[in-house]
C-alpha cells in the first residue's frame, strides 16, 4: 500500500477542513453522506485507500481496488437551488482534467458529457453527486470523485479493458499519487471558488474545452427519457444540457445513457 496517503496535507483553504482517511472502507461515499446528516462542516473530506463496494451513478459498481487509485468524497454545503446541484457535476469534470493536463500537458484529454473523463478515448475517471434535499432546499452534497492513477492494464478486469485506463498507462510510469491528489484538490478547490464568485458560465467555458462530442451521432436511453432517440450532438445549452438534433427536433438531454454510436461507448447523465 502507497502509505503516503496517509500523509495527505492538502495545500488547500477549505476543502480538507475535516479530513478522514481509511486503508479500506465499502464507500466514502456513504461515510460523506452520513457525516452530512451529522453535520459535518463543509469542505470535510473522506478518502480510501480501496473500497469495497465503491458505487458508481445509478448505484452501479466502481471498480475500486486498494493501493493504486485516489477514491474521495467531498461534502458540500452551497447555497443554491436544488436545480442548480447538476452544475457541480461540470466544476468537478473541468477540475479533475486541469489536474490531468498538469501531468500529461500532452495527452489527448476528453469530458464525455457530462462527467466522465477519457485519456485517448478511454475513461479513467468517474464522478457522482448525491445530494440531501428537505422541504425544497438543499442540505448538502457529496462530490464523489474515483481516479484511475496507477492501475496497470494487468489489473484491469477483462470486460473494461476496451474502456478504462489509468494515469499511469497514460503517462508510461508511475505517478505519485500524493502529488497528483495535492494538485487535484487545488483544482478543485480554485474551481469551486470560481463557480460561487463568478457563476457557471465561465466554469462551462473552460469545461467546453474538454468536450468532444459535437457532430458525433449518439442513442439516448434509460432514466429520464420516455422516449429513446438517436441524433446527432449539436453542443450543450447554457446549463449543461445536452442538445441532440434528431430528424424531427432538437432534443435537451438532462439525464439518461448516451452512447456514441460509432464507439458502443456510454455515458450516463445526471441522476445516474
Amino acid at each position: 500500500m502507497d502509505r503516503s496517503l496517509f500523509e495527505l496535507n492538502p495545500p488547500t483553504a477549505w476543502i480538507g477542513r475535516r479530513l478522514d482517511i481509511y486503508r479500506e472502507t465499502d464507500s466514502t461515499n456513504r461515510i460523506a453522506q452520513a457525516l452530512g446528516d451529522a453535520g459535518a462542516p463543509e469542505g470535510t473530506l473522506v478518502l480510501a485507500d480501496g473500497q469495497t463496494a465503491g458505487r458508481g451513478r445509478l448505484g452501479r459498481s466502481f471498480f475500486s481496488p486498494a493501493g493504486c487509485s485516489l477514491y474521495f468524497s467531498l461534502l458540500l454545503r452551497p447555497d443554491l437551488p436544488p436545480e442548480a446541484a447538476h452544475r457541480h457535476t461540470f466544476v468537478a469534470s473541468y477540475a479533475v482534467a486541469e489536474a490531468i493536463r498538469a501531468l500529461l500537458p500532452e495527452y489527448p484529454i476528453e469530458i464525455k458529457w457530462p462527467n466522465d473523463i477519457l485519456l485517448g478515448g478511454r475513461k479513467t475517471c468517474g464522478i457522482n453527486l448525491p445530494a440531501r434535499i428537505e422541504d425544497g432546499r438543499l442540505q448538502w452534497l457529496v462530490l464523489g470523485i474515483g481516479v484511475n492513477v496507477n492501475l496497470q492494464a494487468q489489473d484491469i478486469p477483462d470486460e473494461l479493458q476496451a474502456i478504462a485506463t489509468s494515469l499511469r498507462i497514460a503517462a508510461g510510469h508511475t505517478v505519485d499519487r500524493l502529488e497528483f491528489a495535492h494538485s487535484l484538490f487545488q483544482s478543485l478547490e480554485m474551481q469551486l471558488d470560481a463557480f460561487r464568485r463568478d457563476g457557471f458560465e465561465g466554469v462551462l467555458d473552460g469545461w467546453l474545452k474538454y468536450f468532444r462530442m459535437e457532430g458525433r451521432r449518439v442513442h439516448v436511453g434509460g432514466p429520464g427519457i420516455s422516449e429513446e432517440i438517436d441524433g446527432i450532438v449539436e453542443g450543450v445549452d447554457e446549463e449543461g444540457a445536452l442538445l441532440v438534433r434528431t430528424d424531427k427536433k432538437l432534443e435537451r438531454i438532462l439525464a439518461g445513457d448516451v452512447t456514441l454510436a460509432e464507439e458502443g461507448n456510454t455515458t450516463r447523465a445526471a441522476g445516474d
